[in-house]
């Protein structure tokens, strides 16, 4: 890696600005340090959580492409600058407005084009995945209500449909919520079960599958979009197996498919089967060919072999 030296001078400097001057919210988190701050929103909220393991994960892929990069032909470019300015000034912006979440995309941001000065345009285009993967480091757990009301609006409509149609077991839908008929108990998807956590597993999991199976951006681009049905398919599986347990057993039964830690896995598996389904649909990978049969070297004219 040439211009380490360089490369990791600058780096100080961009670092030292966000850990001094990252973070203007003196709030919750008493600390001008941005990281500081990510580590405290990131570390309260279950949602949030995997945030703080994104960086070994992207630091976990860029070791196991390790020799595509070092092949990359690196060498300075200064538009890269452009990219950093304005991981700056998006920072300045956030701090201004005392939004936190604003002054971290900055920040990736600017250490995006800080690489792309030193080492060039195709070391950013090599390094682009993992590199997208940082966006899960920004939390968004405050933000639960407004991404996904749409989504558990969805999964409760579904949710209704599949009991009254074809599970033939009535329910009374109202928002996002699901009454039994005799009105005994209901079932709600509360902001705190939305799938939020799902959500962003699911995503982090179609970009990565995207990224190393597929070569056109079009096929990524599918593999993205389908996270979020995915995500509502898998809130509704969770949701008729809470309603089917209470039908059958009773409300308790339904209670303990909420609480169960092993069950709560079962949003899961639509995401992980759709996606393996996207790759084996999708796959643009050559098929290996058939070897020829081998060609048979004996003359017409040969008497065939007599036993001795």
């Amino acid at each position: 890696m040439p211009d380490k030296l360089l490369f990791g001078l600058m780096l100080a400097g961009w670092l030292a600005l966000f850990h001094f001057l990252g973070n203007s919210t003196i709030g919750y988190v008493k600390t001008h340090s941005l990281f500081g701050w990510m580590k405290y929103a990131l570390g309260i909220s279950d949602a949030d959580s995997h945030g703080l393991y994104i960086p070994w994960v992207v630091l976990g892929f860029a070791y196991w492409k390790r020799e595509e990069l070092l092949a990359v032909t690196k060498e300075k470019w200064w538009p890269g600058l452009s990219i950093l300015l304005l991981g700056a000034v998006i920072h300045c912006l956030g701090y201004l407005v005392q939004q936190t979440r604003v002054s971290i995309m900055g920040f990736f941001i600017g250490l995006y084009g800080l690489m792309g000065m030193v080492w060039g345009w195709r070391w950013l285009a090599a390094v682009f995945f993992p590199y997208c993967l940082f966006v899960f480091c920004v939390p968004l757990s405050s933000e639960t209500e407004r991404i996904t009301f749409p989504m558990r609006l969805y999964a409760t409509k579904i949710t209704a449909f599949l009991c009254q149609s074809v599970l033939q077991i009535p329910v009374i839908h109202t928002g996002t919520m699901l009454y039994d008929a005799k009105g005994e108990y209901k079932y709600e998807i509360a902001a705190a079960c939305s799938g939020i956590k799902s959500l962003s597993a699911t995503t982090a999991m179609a970009i990565i599958i995207g990224f190393l199976f597929f070569k056109s951006p079009w096929r990524r681009l599918v593999t993205f979009a389908a996270a979020f049905p995915l995500a509502v398919l898998g809130n509704v599986l969770r949701l008729t197996a809470i309603i089917v347990a209470s039908e059958a057993f009773g409300h308790e039964a339904g209670q303990y498919v909420h609480d169960s830690s092993w069950l709560s896995l079962l949003p899961y598996i639509p995401a992980i089967g759709g996606l393996i389904g996207l790759v084996v649909l999708l796959d643009d990978r050559p098929r290996p060919q058939a070897a020829p049969a081998a060609a048979v070297n004996a003359s017409p004219d040969t008497p065939p072999p007599t036993a001795g």
